[in-house]
């Protein structure tokens, strides 16, 4: 087997690279391509592969297979000896947020002795899974610690020490199967660690280390990050929304918070003296409706209403007699909205044989309960809603 020299890790920070063609096949409408070595760091150990053009061609998809690495190609390429070039904003972003990964995942451990489980690069997004819950104090402790490191701007040494040294040092253990010698990543007294990644060759490139949330996850502590230009991206544009929340808000930045929670006080309190209005005018006509009703069955079309007052309504009726089957609607320039049900302790009674026989002749879409069920559908299908209503009364009446 030809193996492949991996360029990416004598020469980080090359951006193209002449090479040879070992082998070429096509699969499944695309070539794979294995060079006699490449620049191309292959999917693997949580961090993306990179991508660019060998002879011009995209290159979609780098892997690692016995050894060999492996090029995905949309095109076949022509000639034996080739030329490539990295995508190379990508690949240095993903260098310093791996590294971002090692500072924050070494402070844990050293901090708390918290075990990494997980790494994952996605895009600008980097998250690791820690197998206990972590407490969010500990996370931005780790999160500091770890943006010290960044500014100490301390060198990252690649070595290849005996096992023994691993055993003593290393904050997680590779592999039982893992091939001799095993590859550590060493920032001096912050990490050390077996990684087959591609990193920044100093602390100080990382630039900024950001937690942008974290959550329960499986018994544990999924934590997401940003590092390094995508940090900076992400609080650009924290930035920008901040600033514009300050101008409708009509205050700066540390009075935001206070604005919006008196804007929530206003909402509830606008919300509760809604309910109070409809109420007033809505219960005389529940009253007015159960009192007509045929078969204890309610039918009404509202129109150029909206969905809180159909389900104000319904909920009236509901509670004036438990008895009663609604079928409401209401009718606007957005579409049609159905709503039909009974009260909780009906257990007689199923609506959804006649919703779905009514929403089928609407072509809407919707679904529910035994006792309620709501859906809707196009504007233009109003002109049907009577005939919906007809075939779902007679569905009731069986």
């Amino acid at each position: 087997m030809n193996l492949t020299r991996k360029l990416y890790y004598e020469n980080l920070y090359a951006r193209e690279f002449d090479t040879e063609i070992v082998n070429q096949f096509e699969r499944d409408g695309k070539f794979h391509v294995i060079l006699n070595k490449t620049l191309f760091f292959p999917s693997g150990g949580g961090q993306p592969c990179d991508t660019g053009f060998i002879d011009g061609v995209e290159v979609l998809e780098v892997l690692e297979r016995g050894g060999e690495i492996v090029h995905v190609l949309a095109e076949e390429l022509e000639n034996k000896k080739v030329h490539g070039v990295l995508n190379w904003e990508r690949r240095f972003e993903f260098m310093q947020q791996h590294l971002g990964e090692h500072l924050f995942a070494g402070m844990l451990y050293n901090l708390h002795q918290l075990h990494t489980a997980r790494m994952r690069i996605e895009g600008d997004n980097v998250s690791i899974d820690i197998d206990t819950p972590v407490k969010e104090e500990i996370i931005f402790e780790a999160e500091a610690a770890a943006n010290e490191a960044v500014w100490r701007d301390i060198p990252v040494e690649v070595i290849y020490p005996s096992m023994d040294e691993v055993k003593t040092f290393a904050r997680k253990l590779p592999p039982e199967n893992a091939e001799l010698p095993i590859r550590i990543v060493k920032v001096e007294g912050v990490d050390y660690v077996p990684c087959c990644g591609v990193h920044v060759s100093s602390t100080g490139q990382v630039g900024l280390i950001k937690i942008t949330s974290f959550e329960n996850h499986k018994g544990g502590t999924r934590i997401y990050l940003k590092c390094g230009t995508a940090a900076y991206r992400w609080l650009a544009s924290l930035y920008n929304e901040v600033r514009k929340a300050e101008s409708e808000l009509v205050c700066g930045y540390e009075g935001i918070n206070e604005k919006i929670l008196n804007l929530k006080t206003q909402i509830k309190d606008l919300k509760i003296e809604n309910e109070k209005t409809l109420e007033k005018f809505l219960r005389p006509l529940a009253e007015d409706l159960i009192k007509k009703a045929k078969n204890k069955i309610v039918r009404h079309v509202m129109k150029n209403s909206t969905q809180d007052d159909v389900k104000h309504l319904f909920r009236l009726i509901t509670e004036i007699n438990h008895e009663a089957v609604v079928m409401l609607a209401n009718v606007n320039a957005g579409g049609v909205f159905i709503m039909f049900g009974t009260n909780r302790e009906n257990k007689n009674i199923d609506v959804r044989p006649a919703f779905k026989k009514a929403i089928s002749i609407l072509e809407g879409k919707g679904g529910g309960s035994a006792f309620s069920a709501q859906g809707f559908a196009d504007a233009g299908k109003s002109e049907k809603l009577d005939e919906a209503l007809d075939e779902a009364l007679k569905e009731l009446e069986r």
